[in-house]
């Protein structure tokens, strides 16, 4: 998909995907929050964390409000417009391929539900350059596995792969320090984050 295909139909609209109007309660942002602090306690990471795919900002928001230094990255002009005017100084606009961002910029980067958004040939150079900005990364893909969260019914997720499959992507990738999980989070310093 290109960037102008997230636009105001997409976000706020019906029939793209399974939002009708995306907001604050679109996604559980709160437990989103919950596992990046969880993941940078668990590692003991210091320094700003960036939210690729940030939408509208609603992770953003709740991570700064809880005085974690954070930045979003998403490309679609529509989102980054829409997004609230207190957090939008912080969201860039950009692909996850091509991040105005420097080497190592920030402790982690995470992604929550993007990845399934991304063809296999575009995640191969995605994947690579969050790294490159990044010391660790966390993605959260939809696989379709989990019925709760609704693969189907939006016409932008075009990379159905089991979990074992986007691991085993980022092995080969040999990217460092990159956990990806499912919505449910089977992750031990993750137990106790609740959906």
């Amino acid at each position: 998909m290109h960037a102008d295909f997230y636009d105001r139909a997409y976000f706020d609209g019906t029939g793209k995907s399974n939002y009708c109007s995306y907001n604050g309660e679109s996604s559980p942002f709160e437990a989103h929050a919950d596992a990046v602090a969880a993941l940078l306690r668990e590692y003991s990471l210091d320094g700003p964390v960036l939210d690729i795919g940030c939408a509208k900002g609603y992770l953003v928001t709740e991570l700064r409000r809880r005085g974690i230094d954070a930045h979003g990255a998403d490309w679609s002009p529509y989102a980054i417009a829409e997004a609230p005017a207190d957090v939008r100084p912080f969201l860039h606009r950009a692909g996850a391929h091509d991040l105005p961002f420097t080497d190592g910029q920030f402790a982690l980067a995470v992604s929550f539900d993007v990845l399934e958004h991304m063809d296999l040939g575009y995640a191969r150079r995605a994947l690579p350059e969050i790294a490159r900005v990044s010391r660790w990364q966390l993605h959260q893909a939809n696989t379709g596995r989990l019925d709760v969260w609704r693969y189907d019914g939006d016409a932008s997720h075009c990379t159905r792969m089991s979990l074992e499959e986007w691991q085993a992507l980022a092995s080969t990738l040999e990217l460092p320090h990159t956990i990806v999980c499912e919505p449910d989070r089977r992750l031990p310093f993750l137990s106790e984050v609740q959906l």
